[in-house]
């Protein structure tokens, strides 16, 4: 390869870096906006389960994991900037 190949490889991969980082930001910021909207969800089922006492077991457990995969989403969401940002 000469000095012009070596450069624009150079730049290539430089490229390519900063496109995945981007994409990191991106992914992180949708899972944690996705976080936040089972967290509604789980909102949602606990309020039905005050109002229907007849589901109200099986609605508080789709709020537990609704806030399980909140949270499960949330540490992606800090894994993917902590390594975007490596």
């Amino acid at each position: 390869m000469d000095d012009a190949e070596l450069e624009r490889a150079a730049q290539a991969r430089h490229a390519a870096r900063e496109q995945a980082e981007h994409l990191g930001h991106r992914i992180a910021d949708l899972a944690a906006r996705i976080a936040d909207t089972e967290e509604g969800v789980a909102d949602v089922y606990e309020d039905a389960a005050r109002v229907r006492p007849h589901a109200a077991e099986r609605l508080q457990a789709r709020a537990r994991e609704a806030r399980a995969f909140a949270e499960k989403e949330r540490r992606a969401a800090g894994e993917r900037v902590e390594g975007a940002d490596d």
